[in-house]
Parts: structure tokens; sequence; C-alpha cells
């Protein structure tokens, strides 16, 4: 699976190694919610963080499609709201689902 963090470039992670950072997703939704901006910056740079310690970094030569776009951590609650409308079909940023079966402890 390839993660592509907005400004940041792009993380190779298998699917079940992302859906461990599902509790920071969390977080990233509930700041947008309260519209806590401080919150939102906090949880989004615990989720950069968790891609780029488990992922392995695509080289910027290497030309490949995400499968999954998150925003960097200066991202406002507005830009990150908009994002999670346009993504409706997961659970937050992140995909609770694995070839269509929840995976959610």
């Amino acid at each position: 699976m390839i993660i592509r963090i907005m400004g940041l470039g792009q993380w190779s992670m298998e699917p079940d190694e992302l859906l461990a950072l599902n509790g920071i997703d969390e977080t990233v939704e509930r700041a947008v919610a309260a519209g806590d901006q401080t919150a939102l910056s906090a949880a989004l740079a615990e989720l950069v963080a968790g891609v780029q310690k488990v992922g392995t970094p695509v080289p910027d030569d290497v030309i490949v499609e995400s499968d999954l776009v998150l925003p960097d951590p200066e991202a406002t609650v507005e830009e990150v709201q908009a994002l999670l409308d346009s993504t409706k079909e997961f659970y937050g940023l992140i995909p609770d689902t694995h070839e269509g079966e929840d995976v959610r402890p």
C-alpha cells in the first residue's frame, strides 16, 4: 500500500501496519470535530511520524499512484474536515477494512 503525505512524499506500508495507526486517526477525527487546531496538529504529527517510522520511503524518482493520501501536520481543521468528508467509505483518514472485512479489534 502506498501512502502519500501531502508535501512530504510517499511511503510503502503493509495494510496491517497502517491499521495499527487507527487510534491516532480517531484522535484526528475528535480534534476536527472539536475544532481544536492544536490537538489536530499534534495528532497529525504523530500520524505522520508513525507512517515514517514503519513505512519504507518511496524514492522521489519512482512514480507510483498513491492508495491513500494523508494531510501534512500543518493542515488546518477545515482542510482535514474536507478530506474526511471525501473519504466517507473509510473510518476517518485510514480505512478500517482490509479486502472488504472489518479488521479493527
